[in-house]
Formats: structure tokens, C-alpha cells, sequence
């Protein structure tokens, strides 16, 4: 049995399709495409896979800024938080995340609001 939800899942491999999935869900947003205008996604992507792999107890080779830093600027709105942890989870189910497992995840996610919402 894997010692992590990270493990658990298949690792980098997993975690890279998912994340994957989900900038494209994101992107097919009306609401959320806005905000990564001008960005790079192929290193924002690597940048959230290696920090979900983090979170979820997996290597930890997150580079990434502050996170309150990073998303200051973008005024993001709470409606846009929840639909963007809605994504995640669809990004997950997909994937044959069970579902306890995606609430967990999702919970993680959630904990982070306060240093994502700004707007």
C-alpha cells in the first residue's frame, strides 16, 4: 500500500496529466481564461504539479513564490476560487481519483484561500 496520496496515484506521471486536464479545463472558462493571459503554462503547470506533489506527500521540489505574492495582483474573486476547485475535482474524478481522496485534495486547496483571494 503507498504511503501518500501522491504515491497512491502514480506520481509525477499521474499528477502531470491531471494538472494537464485541469489548465484546460481552466482555460475553456469564459470566467478563468482572463486571468492567465500573457502566462506561461507549461511552467505554471510544472510550478502546480510539483506543488500538488508536495502537498500530497510526495518530493518536495516546489520552487515556486509566496503564494499571496504570486496572486495579489490578479484580484482573484471567491466565485473564481470555488470554480477553479470545482475543475480541479472534475480533473481528478477523471482520473479515477476515489472520492474520499478528492476531498482531501480539495480540502488542501481550500486552505489556501485566504492567501489566493484578494478581489
Amino acid at each position: 500500500m503507498a504511503d501518500t496520496l501522491f504515491d497512491e496515484y502514480g506520481g509525477f506521471t499521474t499528477f502531470s496529466a491531471i494538472v494537464s486536464n485541469f489548465y484546460q479545463k481552466i482555460m475553456d472558462s469564459d470566467e478563468l481564461a482572463p486571468y492567465f493571459d500573457g502566462v506561461n503554462l507549461e511552467r505554471l503547470m510544472d510550478h502546480q504539479t510539483n506543488f500538488i506533489a508536495k502537498a500530497l506527500g510526495g518530493p518536495d521540489k516546489y520552487k515556486g513564490r509566496d503564494l499571496k505574492a504570486v496572486h495579489q495582483k490578479f484580484n482573484i474573486t471567491l466565485p473564481h476560487f470555488k470554480e477553479v476547485a470545482e475543475l480541479l475535482a472534475e480533473a481528478l474524478e477523471e482520473a479515477g481519483v476515489k472520492e474520499e481522496d478528492v476531498g482531501t485534495i480539495i480540502s488542501v486547496v481550500g486552505s489556501l484561500q485566504d492567501q489566493i483571494v484578494s478581489g
